[in-house]
C-alpha cells in the first residue's frame, strides 16, 4: 500500500513540475498570441477592402495565398491559446498540439496538391519552397514536439519557439506578397 502512496506523490510532483514549466511560457506565449491575432486582424480587414479582386476566378492563386497566411496566423495562435490553459497535463497540451499539427500538415497538403499542375504567377521557384516545403517540415517538427510532450517532456518547448517563429515570418511575407499582388493591375476584367 505504501508502495501506491509513493508513486500517486511522484506523479503528483511530476505533473506540478510540468505544469510549472509551461506555467513558464506564460508570457511568451501571451506575446506571440497577441502578434499573430492582431496581424491576422489587419489582414482580413485589408483582404476584407479587397474582396472584389480576391473573388476573381483568375486569382485562384491569391486565395491560396491568403488561406495559407491566414492558417499560418492561426496555427501561431492556437498554440499560443493552449499554452494560456492553466494548471495543464502532458496529455492536455500535447494532444490540442497534436490536433493543430495534423489540420495544419493536412491543409498545407491539400493547397499544395490544388495549385501544382498550375503553379500561378505568385507561386514563383522560390514561394513554392517557402510557401509550401518550409511550412510542411514546420508541422513534422511540431508532430515530433507534440509527441513528446504527451509523454511528459518538456525539452520540446525551446523547439516550438523556432517554429512559431517560422510560422509568423512565413505569414508575414505571404502577407505582405499578398499585399503587393492586391496592386497589381488585373487581367481579367
Amino acid at each position: 500500500m505504501a508502495c501506491v502512496s509513493c508513486n500517486v506523490k511522484e506523479s503528483r510532483k511530476k505533473m506540478n513540475a510540468f505544469a510549472q514549466t509551461v506555467e513558464g511560457w506564460h508570457d511568451f506565449y501571451h506575446v506571440i498570441g497577441d502578434v499573430a491575432a492582431a496581424l491576422m486582424g489587419l489582414l482580413f480587414v485589408s483582404l476584407s477592402l479587397n474582396a472584389d479582386v480576391i473573388i476573381k476566378k483568375a486569382n485562384t492563386d491569391l486565395r491560396v495565398l491568403a488561406t495559407q497566411t491566414f492558417t499560418s496566423f492561426i496555427n501561431v495562435l492556437m498554440i499560443a491559446v493552449i499554452f494560456l490553459i492553466p494548471n495543464q497535463d502532458p496529455q492536455g497540451l500535447g494532444i490540442p498540439l497534436l490536433g493543430i499539427d495534423c489540420f495544419g500538415l493536412y491543409s498545407t497538403i491539400s493547397r499544395y496538391l490544388l495549385v501544382k499542375h498550375d503553379l500561378p504567377r505568385v507561386w514563383r521557384t522560390g514561394g513554392v519552397a517557402r510557401r509550401f516545403i518550409m511550412p510542411t517540415i514546420c508541422f513534422i517538427v511540431l508532430l515530433i514536439i507534440a509527441i513528446s510532450v504527451s509523454i511528459g517532456k518538456t525539452s520540446g518547448f525551446y523547439w516550438l519557439v523556432p517554429i512559431l517563429i517560422l510560422f509568423l515570418l512565413d505569414a508575414i511575407f505571404n502577407s505582405w506578397d499578398l499585399l503587393l499582388r492586391l496592386r497589381e493591375p488585373s487581367t481579367e476584367e
